[in-house]
């Protein structure tokens, strides 16, 4: 995996690898298969009209993608997202319990297997609105800060972290994710992401490097369920939540 390109993969929808292509493949049929068995039984009654809540779905990721900016420790898309269809999409003006909670964890799949970062949960907003064309979708998104659940922890003899963020900056700067008080580690020394289905750590240009289970490293690497990182002379475990 090259780290030094993840970002302008992120923005070019034709570069991605065969793999990425078939995770993003799976991912579309997961979530056909998810808001299928949601809406099953109500297809009179819901989105009779040309937008279909996959098709909904797949829009969200790409208002997404568009939003993309650089952030410090890489691509940040934004969280909230209000989506206004037109009221005639739904049969009777009703949404059905779990559809917003399956597209905003549509989102957050998305978010991890392309390793953008959050700043917070995501929440999606369904408004119905008469000046929306029929079929179409008008989105306004937005980065919302809030509380992430938990999706690892770096335990170490002096700290133990929870990793919430997607994508977390560890140094001795203050703008650092996880700040590491100690006078080898430098100011922004390495990143630890989540990305096609993996967890990586890559060394920023630290003065006295990373290693994991004892070797240096020059590149991203992937992390297993123990793996031990030194941060120049600061060591830490990592475990899945």
């Amino acid at each position: 995996m090259d780290g030094a390109k993840w970002y302008h993969d992120a923005l070019a929808e034709d570069s991605s690898s065969p793999p990425d292509k078939l995770r993003v493949v799976d991912m579309v049929r997961n979530l056909e298969r998810r808001l299928e068995r949601l809406v099953e039984g109500l297809a009179g009654k819901v989105f009779r009209g040309p937008l279909h809540p996959v098709e909904l779905g797949a829009r969200l990721v790409r208002e997404a993608d568009l939003a993309l900016r650089a952030g410090a420790a890489g691509p940040t898309a934004p969280n909230t997202y209000v989506v206004h269809v037109h009221p005639s999409e739904l049969g009777e003006g009703l949404l059905p319990d779990g559809l917003v909670t399956e597209l905003s964890a549509y989102i957050e799949d998305t978010a991890t297997e392309r390793g953008w970062r959050m700043e917070g949960p995501v929440v999606v907003h369904l408004e119905l609105d008469d000046a929306t064309a029929v079929g179409s979708v008008r989105c306004r998104t937005e980065v919302v800060p809030g509380v992430l659940p938990v999706w690892g922890f770096l335990t170490g003899s002096a700290m133990d972290v929870a990793l919430r963020h997607n994508r977390i900056l560890i140094g001795r700067g203050a703008d650092s994710d996880l700040v590491v008080d100690d006078p080898t580690v430098s100011r922004t020394h390495a990143l630890v992401w989540r990305e096609g289905g993996s967890v990586w750590v890559v060394d920023s240009g630290s003065s006295n490097g990373t290693t994991v289970d004892g070797l240096a490293i020059d590149a991203p690497t992937a992390l297993e369920n123990g793996s031990v990182l030194a941060f120049g002379s600061m060591t830490f475990t990592f475990r899945k939540a």
